[in-house]
């Protein structure tokens, strides 16, 4: 094997190389988090590193042509890891972990468990990025290759008990709160049947498996289904119980919800891609230095950059705020189309040039651009929360205004401008005066869990009182879906 030189955020490492592996292989290999949104094809082009001194595409370069590699983990990245601090607790002995196991990022809280107080913390992008952004890449890989479900456990386990080991190496035991797919996964559990009608999982884990990571005994939150796992079910035991009417919403790659009322749950998932974490967006990032996190109209268009620092792409947040403000001066026509300079309303002009199809392309700063095609990719997104809501609705036989409260949770909900969602459609008219944020909700529940006696029992409850509707069999899903790609005024889209 050829051994190369790495570069890593600053650090030097020496790496080897198999003769038919790329670069993406050798830090896949070992554990480098590297994001490769696309899994490895070469489409997303986000796994961009410096090689020999010319820029080129991780997954595309052959490992044994390479002398020297640099690249930057994005480990300074904003990771959200706020939690609502828990209630009480039960008092014993040791020290414990509360883990929010998620597919994009994981979180790491460690408690003395006699006191209940937080020793420390940690946040971190999860090292699987490096295989897919989304839950389905991940299923891929572990079919795709002989030992993919162990190598992906393997590294995960490692990554989490590096993370608890900043922290504390006395952890006794530690409960993980994620996804379905990323609880098998964590569990050595084939994910296989999510993948696929009718979506059942091997397990919900309402059973304590008596699992380990890392030698340390381990309790994987209860699920509701298939894509409704133990992170939205953590995520309600954190709020508590709800007055009225509640819409509890955690958006990412996937968008997670239930609805609360008349004593009950009702839950569902929509498949959003990874617009919403700067995935398949030209210019797209996560939410680090340099990214455009918030747009809004004043005098002019005026833009806040992470880190006040120059430019370098735009985030969920700000890609949301960004359309948001484009269609409402009329940029952006209601079918989605980024017009080009000639069709543009006046004052625009100078941000757009004409792409090669007719569309415009919106110059954000430098040579940062939105394109046609990732407004594209907002609308199919935002269409699949609106369409996820409207349906919850639709079967409760309540209408938006009778939505007393909209629970955002999660890292892109805490970042989101409910006003923007609002503008392009994606939440009703309304939703953003009653929305309110909670953090990171899933950690929240990990470490109520882990603190208080009777939470496991109340995970359970919630599961019980949880009812799941599958969208994918759903008779008006594609019409409602369909209709949610305009934008337009909230009052003709909801109703």
């Amino acid at each position: 094997m050829k051994e190369l030189c790495a570069v890593i955020d600053g650090a030097e490492k020496k790496l080897k190389a198999g003769k038919d592996e790329t670069l993406l292989d050798v830090f896949r290999r070992y554990g480098i988090p590297v994001s490769a949104p696309c899994g490895g094809k070469g489409t997303c082009r986000k796994c961009t590193v410096i090689a020999d001194g010319k820029e080129v595409l991780a997954c595309r370069t052959p490992a044994d042509e390479v002398s020297t590699v640099s690249l930057r983990t994005e480990e300074n990245s904003r990771l959200l890891s706020q939690t609502v601090p828990a209630r009480d607790h039960t008092a014993r002995k040791g020290t414990g972990a509360a883990v929010d196991l998620g597919t994009t990022s994981i979180a790491v809280k460690v408690y003395d468990l006699e006191s209940g107080r937080e020793l420390g913390s940690d946040a971190r992008w999860n090292v699987q990025r490096a295989y897919g952004a989304d839950v389905i890449s991940r299923i891929q890989y572990t079919l795709d290759h002989a030992d993919g479900l162990q190598h992906l456990q393997s590294i995960l386990h490692d990554q989490i008990m590096d993370m608890v080991g900043t922290v504390s190496p006395e952890v006794r035991e530690m409960v993980i709160a994620g996804n379905t797919v990323m609880e098998h996964i964590a569990a050595g559990i084939s994910p296989e049947p999510i993948a696929s009608a009718p979506f059942i999982p091997e397990t919900r884990f309402l059973e304590d498996r008596n699992d380990t990571v890392g030698g340390i005994p381990a309790y994987y939150v209860p699920c509701v289904a298939g894509y409704v796992g133990g992170d939205i079910v953590a995520g309600l035991l954190s709020i508590g119980e709800a007055a009225g009417n509640a819409l509890f919403l955690d958006i990412g790659t996937n968008g997670e919800m239930v609805l609360i009322h008349d004593g009950g749950m009702l839950a569902c998932a929509v498949a959003c891609g990874p617009a919403f974490e700067g995935g398949n967006i030209s210019c797209g990032m996560p939410g680090t230095a340099g990214a455009v996190q918030k747009a809004v109209m004043k005098d002019t268009l005026e833009l806040d950059v992470i880190g006040r620092t120059a430019v370098k792409g735009i985030c969920g947040s700000g890609l949301i705020d960004l359309i948001a403000v484009l269609v409402e001066q009329g940029v952006i026509d209601s079918f989605g189309r980024l017009l080009p300079p000639e069709e543009a309303p006046s004052g625009w002009q100078a941000y757009l040039e004409e792409d090669e199809n007719g569309n415009g392309r919106f110059r954000i700063d430098g040579n940062v651009w939105l394109t046609a095609g990732d407004v594209r990719q907002v609308q199919l997104a935002k269409a699949a929360v609106a369409a996820g809501i409207e349906i919850l609705l639709d079967t409760a036989g309540l209408k938006p205004e009778e939505i007393g409260t909209v629970i955002l949770a999660g890292g892109f909900g805490c970042s989101l401008d409910p006003a923007s969602a609002e503008a392009i459609g994606m939440f009703p008219e309304g939703f953003a005066a009653r929305t309110r944020t909670v953090g990171d909700a899933s950690l929240s529940g990990a470490a109520m869990t882990l603190l208080k006696e009777d939470s496991r029992q109340k995970l359970h409850e919630i599961v019980d009182q949880c009812h799941y509707l599958e969208l994918s069999g759903h008779p008006a899903f594609n019409r409602i879906y369909t209709e949610h790609m305009l934008f337009g005024e909230e009052e003709e889209l909801w109703n």
